[in-house]
């Protein structure tokens, strides 16, 4: 097929909201007079290539970044059952490395990686957050991912919830459910990406 012939401007869109998004909450959060002067980090869980982590860490460029992924695709512990309900693929993801993406960033001296398997890859980490973007796409590490973080954000603090909307990750939004049930319901709403969910953290009662 002709290249030419080959429509992306839809993803494009949605990625263009993502960043819009992303703009405007970090406008929000680093000017927040509350919080502007803690020692909060930012994080993504569920880096791939870079692209998002990228921006993350331009609209925050004064506050450390937490990388944390396999940087090699999938986990077998965690893709076992998404395998056997067919959901996506083990190859998926698999096709970067920490060289690649620290060579995106803008402020690679502000970045900690942390590679490994998620929470273990977790051990250390005694931070609180403003804002997280969790895109690990699987059941299990979305529901670690929120029971790692949420309880660590500052009040006002956003994770951002990749393909909650998204046919083809529909454990995404289970595990985000699981967790609600869990909490006994948190505070959220779409972001007009038409795929992610922000959390917000309402309250710091249970930050450790």
């Amino acid at each position: 097929i002709d290249i030419g012939k080959i429509r992306t401007d839809f993803v494009e869109l949605n990625v263009k909201a993502r960043q819009a998004f992303l703009i405007r909450c970090a406008e929000e959060l680093n000017e927040n007079k509350e919080i502007k002067d803690e020692g909060w980090c930012v994080a993504e869980a569920g880096v791939f290539r870079g692209e998002f982590a990228k921006e993350i860490n331009r609209n925050f460029s004064q506050r450390k970044l937490y990388l944390f992924d396999t940087f090699e695709g999938f986990d077998k512990r965690d893709f076992k059952d998404e395998e056997e309900q067919s959901y996506v693929l083990a190859g998926h993801f698999n096709n970067t490395s920490v060289e690649l993406v620290l060579g995106k960033m803008p402020n690679k001296e502000k970045c900690v990686v942390k590679k490994g398997y998620f929470p273990e890859s977790t051990e250390g980490v005694d931070e609180v957050f403003g804002f997280v973007s969790l895109d690990f796409d699987l059941y299990k590490p979305i529901l670690e991912g929120l029971r790692f973080f949420y309880p660590r954000m500052v009040r006002g603090g956003v994770i951002l919830v990749d393909d909650y909307f998204t046919p083809c990750y529909p454990n995404v939004k289970k595990a985000v459910e699981c967790y609600k049930e869990e909490m006994g319901g948190v505070y959220s709403l779409p972001i007009g990406d038409d795929r992610g969910l922000a959390i917000i953290k309402t309250n710091c009662e249970d930050r450790k």
